[in-house]
């Protein structure tokens, strides 16, 4: 396997490796508790595997972090992945609660067009802009003439391990698993890699 540097941090990645990647909100600050968030970020994590191409293996959101267990595909490694992830949800999320105008979503639009345009089909990217403002219409009934949160943001840059082995696998996925036990959440916590509802989002391992 393949040692490349990457980014302006001089990460070191393994091509065709595995990670384990975690990053937290700003201050720790609990966004996502607000469910219109949290359905927010899995329809955005679902557009950045269509668009990146990578491998999931698990994932958990938890109020305030996201776990991952991923693996890049061809043309997209780790810090592109991790960049859309973090830019859209953070610009997106500052939409939906006001914090940007419909004018910052059109022309251009929620995701950025002017950067996806000949990648994704014009429909694709018309529909989240669509599901975007639905989210915004649903976040300010819900809190008419009040920000319940400050501005989002995220903590700077994020926290990769690379997957030696098997054994290291399987101890991440599991460590993915636990955490809604480990954070006191519900046993039914939905936004975890092992709800039916986000099956389509998993692959298997090789």
């Amino acid at each position: 396997m393949k040692l490349k540097h990457r980014d302006s941090q001089s990460r070191i990645y393994v091509e065709d490796g595995t990670y384990f990647v975690t990053t937290n909100t700003f201050n720790w600050c609990p966004y996502f508790k607000e469910r219109i968030f949290c359905d927010f970020f899995v329809e955005n994590l679902k557009l950045c595997k269509k668009i990146k191409g990578f491998y999931l293996y698990a994932w958990f959101l938890g109020y305030d972090h996201f776990h991952l267990l991923v693996r890049p595909g061809e043309g997209f490694g780790l810090s592109k992945i991790m960049q859309f992830l973090k830019r859209h949800i953070s610009r997106n999320i500052n939409i939906i609660m006001g914090y940007k105008t419909e004018s910052n979503i059109t022309p251009e639009g929620a995701i950025g067009q002017s950067r996806l345009r000949g990648t994704v089909p014009p429909e694709v990217i018309e529909q989240f802009d669509e599901y975007v403002l639905n989210l915004k219409n649903q976040f300010h009934q819900k809190y008419p003439n009040q920000k319940p949160y400050p501005r989002f943001g995220w903590q700077k840059s994020y926290h990769d391990h690379y997957i030696r082995n098997d054994n290291d696998f399987d101890n991440h996925w599991l460590y993915i698993k636990r955490n809604p036990t480990k954070h006191g959440l519900s046993n039914n916590w939905p936004y975890i890699f092992l709800n039916d509802k986000y099956e389509d989002l998993i692959d298997n391992p090789l």
